[in-house]
C-alpha cells in the first residue's frame, strides 16, 4: 500500500503543480505541491520514505517543467530529509503548527538549493533576489497548506500502519 502511494501521490502532486498551481497562485506566490506532500509525509512518517516521495516528485516535475532533470529532485532530497529525522513515536506525532512549520522551512530551503543549483548549471535566473523573494512567498504558501496536508499524512500513515504495511 505505502509502495502504491509513494509513487501515485508525489506524481499526482506535480502534474498538478504543472496544470493547477498556477491557477491558485496568490500574489507571486506558488505553491510547491511535490514538496509539500513529500516534507508532509517526511514529518508524519519518517525521512526513509520521504526521501522516495521527494525523488519521485522532484523527477517528475523535472520531466514536466523542461528545467535542467534531477534539479527540483536533488534540491528536494535534503530538506524532505532533514525535517523527517527525530522520534516518530506514533502516540506523539508533531503538533499541526510545528509540522506546518517544518515543511515551510523545507520548501524554503529546497527553492534556495533548486535557485543554486540553476546558478551553478548556467541556467538563465532573473533578478536573483527577486526569485529568492518568491521562493519565501512560495514557502509560506507551501506551508500554509500543510496546516491541512500535514493532518492528512498522520491520518494516512496511522491507516496504513495498521494494515500491516510497515514500509517499504
Amino acid at each position: 500500500m505505502r509502495l502504491a502511494l509513494g509513487l501515485l501521490i508525489p506524481i499526482a502532486a506535480a502534474l498538478l503543480q504543472g496544470t493547477v498551481a498556477p491557477f491558485i497562485t496568490i500574489g507571486g506566490a506558488r505553491p510547491s505541491l511535490p514538496l509539500l506532500v513529500a516534507a508532509a509525509w517526511s514529518v508524519a512518517a519518517g525521512a526513509r520514505e520521504a526521501v522516495w516521495w521527494a525523488f519521485v516528485g522532484g523527477l517528475a516535475s523535472d520531466l514536466l517543467s523542461g528545467g535542467p532533470l534531477g534539479a527540483f529532485a536533488c534540491a528536494s532530497l535534503p530538506p524532505v530529509a532533514a525535517v523527517g529525522l527525530g522520534d516518530r513515536a506514533a502516540g506523539r506525532p508533531t503538533p499541526v503548527l510545528a509540522g506546518a512549520l517544518l515543511v515551510g522551512i523545507a520548501a524554503l530551503a529546497a527553492a534556495l538549493l533548486y535557485l543554486g543549483i540553476l546558478a551553478v548549471t548556467g541556467q538563465p535566473i532573473g533578478s536573483f533576489p527577486l526569485e529568492a523573494g518568491t521562493a519565501v512567498a512560495g514557502a509560506i504558501y507551501t506551508g500554509a497548506l500543510a496546516l491541512v496536508v500535514y493532518p492528512l499524512a498522520r491520518l494516512v500513515r496511522r491507516v496504513t500502519e495498521k494494515q500491516g504495511a510497515s514500509g517499504w
